[in-house]
């Protein structure tokens, strides 16, 4: 039995088998550049071959985020729906907490994360950041971008 493999109105179905040869009539599917039309590819087992030919874009520029952290929890990072990541790093010579969910940090909690005096710590969240020192007054530089 023939199989009309052509894609139209009154065969709106596959054009051809998985792993089967290349029919000789069918719909070729195109991508576009933005521009122009271009082929799609796929490898041996079928999966698409994504490619770019254009160079990505700048790096966003940073925004700094420093302050200092006391023994009452604050909001110094505010929530920011457009924050990719952002990086702190605790300057001071106490340890400090932070809560990246939006929650109010504390000492040795649950959703808080401890980073010691000089660590280092990369947040991706948009969510607001609270941050405490367990002793005293800790500074932290940080940048969002």
């Amino acid at each position: 039995m023939a199989v009309d493999s052509r894609l139209s109105t009154t065969n709106p179905t596959a054009i051809a088998t998985a792993g089967a040869a290349v029919p000789t009539t069918g719909t070729l599917v195109m991508g576009s550049d933005g521009t122009n039309s271009q082929p799609l590819a796929t490898d041996s087992s079928g999966r698409l071959i994504v490619t770019s030919t254009t160079s990505p874009s700048a790096l966003p520029a940073g925004t700094d985020r420093s302050g200092t952290a006391t023994t009452s929890a604050t909001t110094p990072i505010a929530a920011n729906a457009s924050r990719v990541g952002l990086v702190i790093q605790n300057t001071g010579t106490n340890a400090i907490w932070f809560n990246e969910t939006g929650g109010t940090a504390a000492a040795n909690a649950l959703g808080s994360y401890l980073i010691s005096a000089g660590q280092t710590a990369s947040i991706r969240t948009n969510r607001v950041i609270s941050i405490i020192a367990v002793t005293g007054s800790t500074t932290f530089s940080a940048t969002e971008w």
